[in-house]
Order: structure tokens, then sequence, then C-alpha cells
């Protein structure tokens, strides 16, 4: 009889506890939280899907929205707000990259603002360029093209020189050595014919090559040494006025033209070279005029600039302002 009760209490266990499992497996499984959470007070995630405590459900597809202000992070020390312009670096060392682009401008002028062109990426710094190196090849042009043109011609009227003027020549026509009965040297003409109105004093080629060239076409002194010069007339007394130093179309007239082209060509050599220094000095100011306003974080196209403008013939300064 013991034995039978035992089973039968075992299975009245079993027929209840399907119910009470079921009454609990059918309940929630809840966390001991408050039934009026905190906003921003995190949930259980069993429970994200259901309305608990009031708020509405999270789903995973919502973003957060973070409702807090925008912290303001104070300049960079050693600069004001608002001191950067685009496209004008602010790296260290301005006044080395001042000094750079003035140099680079003096060895080649335009090299300067290339330089800056590549730490500001203006394009009129970068138009000022092909002007500066388009001015300084056309004037290193002239000035080789001249100054062998007007060489040329200077070997040529010396060759012209040596030909049809004579030393010996002169020193036995002179008015002045013709009463000597000729004069034996040109020392001997410098120390005997200093009070003739036809003296001036010889400077032997073997002395002074430029100086002697010059002399025997430029002074009447040595009309008489040209072998096409007209022969004196020691009887006439009015010789002095009468006398033709320059017979039209003769040697001497020959040579004097030639040794002035020859003096036109070098002078415009001479000018170009002068021209080759003023483009380097206004491309020096200019990049450095540039590189000064780039360091205080200025446009570079505005404000003062100089460039060097050729108008026909006459190159100008032009110092112009932009706002």
């Amino acid at each position: 009889m013991r034995r039978a009760f035992i089973p039968c209490m075992a299975g009245m266990l079993l027929i209840l506890a399907p119910a009470g499992l079921r009454a609990s497996g059918t309940s929630d499984m809840r966390l001991d939280v408050p039934r009026d959470p905190t906003p921003g007070v995190s949930l259980s995630v069993f429970r994200m899907e259901r309305e608990v405590g009031g708020l509405p459900p999270f789903h995973l597809t919502e973003s957060l929205k973070y409702g807090g202000t925008r912290v303001a992070v104070p300049p960079r020390s050693g600069s004001a707000a608002g001191d950067f312009s685009p496209g004008v670096s602010s790296q260290p060392g301005r006044g080395k990259r001042t000094a750079i682009a003035i140099v680079s401008s003096a060895i080649l002028p335009g090299l300067g603002e290339l330089y800056l062109y590549f730490d500001s990426k203006d394009k009129s710094t970068l138009a000022r360029v092909p002007v500066f190196i388009a001015i300084d090849g056309y004037l290193w042009y002239g000035y080789h093209h001249n100054h062998a043109k007007g060489k040329d011609i200077e070997r040529n009227f010396r060759q012209y020189a040596d030909k049809h003027w004579s030393l010996d020549r002169f020193l036995q026509n002179h008015p002045c050595c013709i009463v000597l009965d000729g004069c034996d040297s040109w020392q001997h003409f410098n120390n005997s014919c200093l009070d003739n109105p036809n003296y001036f004093f010889y400077t032997p080629r073997e002395m002074d090559a430029q100086e002697y060239y010059e002399n025997i076409g430029k002074y009447n002194a040595f009309a008489f040494g040209w072998d096409d010069a007209p022969e004196w007339n020691v009887n006439n007394p009015t010789e002095f006025e009468d006398y033709i130093y320059w017979p039209k179309r003769g040697h001497r007239e020959t040579y004097w033209a030639m040794r002035g082209d020859s003096d036109k060509y070098l002078k415009r050599a001479d000018q170009s070279l002068m021209l080759l220094i003023v483009n380097r000095v206004v491309s020096m100011v200019d990049a450095g005029w540039i590189a000064h306003r780039m360091s205080k974080g200025e446009d570079p196209d505005t404000g003062w600039s100089l460039r060097l403008r050729t108008y026909e013939e006459a190159p100008s300064l032009i110092i112009s302002r932009r706002f």
C-alpha cells in the first residue's frame, strides 16, 4: 500500500508540472528595473523590442542623436584666427623663403616667381614667369647679336685703316713735317710740331690701339696719312682754310662711317646688358614683394605690383595696384 502511494504522488506531480511550466514559460523574463526609467539609461537587450516604462521601442536600424554642444578649439599659438588664406602656405621659414626667391630671381629673372608659385599655387604669380624669362632671353640675344656685329665691323675698319693709312706717309705729308723736310719719327713730330695748327698728339698703335684707330679718323691732324689725301700747298697762304680734310667718298670718310656702324652695334649691346641688369632687379623686387605678402597671408594678385614691359623699342617699368 505504501509502495503504491509513492508512484501515485509522482504521477500527480507530473500531471500538475506542465501547467506550472506553461504558466512560467509564457511570462516575460523581466529584470528588476524601475517602472519609470530615467531617459538615457540603457535597458536590457532582451526587451529592446518592447515598450518598457513608457519609453518608445528601440530598433537596430535607428541612430542615436547627440544633443551636446560643439567645443570651440582655440587658434594655434603664434597666429591669429583667419590668418591663413586658401592656397597660401603657412609653413615656417618665411625669411628663408623670401631670400631664396630673391636670389633665384637674381640668377634668372622669373625663377623666384616660379619658386613662389609652387608654394602658393597663385596663377598671377605663375604668369610673371614666362614674361621675365622671355625678356631675359630677348635681351641676351640682342646683346650677343649686336656685340658680335659691332666687333666684326671693328675688325673690318681696322683692316681698312691698315691698308689706306700709313705712318710714313703721315710723317712726310704733314705741313709741319714738310717745313722740317720730313719728320724722322713720331717722337720727332710730337716734340717739334706742338705749335702747328694741325697738331695733335700721336699715339702709336703698339701703345694704345683703341686710341690710335680713333685718332687717325677723328682729327684733321692725321688726314695727311691717308693714301688719297690731297697734297698740301705750302705756297697758298689760305691753305689752312682751303684744304679739303674730308674728300667725298674718300678713304677717311668710308673709314669713319664704318667706325660709326661698329659703335652703333656696340652701343646697343651695352644697352641690352644694362636692361639685363634692370630685368633682374625688377624680378628680385617683385619676388620679394610677393613673398612678403604671402608671409602676411595676403593675396599676391592684389595690391601693388612691378612689371617690366617694352613699348616698341623703349622698355618701361610699370607700377600698378589692383583692388
